[in-house]
């Protein structure tokens, strides 16, 4: 994509999240982190929570590809830091950045993207925490009218002034190495039970 399209996109991405934004009815439950945190969420929830959270200087992880520069130009200009990488564990050059920007700012990663499988979390999510001391905190999103497009994350877009339900997981610590193996299954269970009592509300 040339330079000009990649310019009008950004700008244009940004236009419609603050529009459709503006129009939507947010109830927010649980605890919302007061102190830096890394907040973890499914790649189809991202333009609900990137609304959210503007702002905030929240940095996300966004994916190095043609896909993630459609995410980063209107993020940017909502006022995310956009370190380029993926949630695997071997994307070492976005963990060092991601680790810098965690010194002074909260973390936003979505454990499933930038590929899949979708609603499945990744080591990277455990070790980034691991490394950055920062708990992990589940964010679950349930729109009540939406449209849902046919890629691989069903990815969600709220319709004009419906209502979104938020629900901030209690925090969950990675002390050790040997945690980053042994909580994988545990933090995917909390984001299971975390989304269903969500969708109950």
């Amino acid at each position: 994509m040339n330079k000009f399209l990649l310019f009008l996109e950004k700008y244009l991405g940004a236009f419609l999240i603050l529009v459709i934004g503006k129009t939507l009815r947010f109830r927010c439950f649980g605890n919302i982190p007061d102190k830096r945190v890394i907040y973890a969420f499914w790649h189809r929830n991202i333009i609900p929570l990137a609304y959210l959270h503007r702002k905030q200087g929240v940095a996300i992880m966004v994916s190095p590809s043609q896909d993630g520069e459609f995410i980063a130009g209107p993020v940017n200009l909502l006022g995310y830091r956009t370190p380029r990488g993926s949630s695997s564990r071997g994307s070492l050059a976005a963990m060092k950045k991601m680790l810098k920007l965690a010194k002074d700012h909260s973390l936003a990663i979505t454990p499933d993207g930038p590929k899949g499988p979708a609603e499945k979390i990744k080591e990277g999510l455990l070790y980034l925490a691991y490394q950055s001391k920062l708990p992990i905190v589940p964010v679950a999103v349930d729109i009540k009218k939406e449209h849902v497009f046919n890629s691989w994350d069903k990815f969600r877009l709220p319709k004009l002034f419906t209502k979104i339900n938020i629900t901030y997981g209690d925090p969950i610590p990675i002390k050790t190495k040997e945690e980053v193996k042994t909580k994988l299954s545990v933090v995917q269970n909390k984001f299971k039970i975390l989304e269903e009592k969500n969708r109950v509300r």
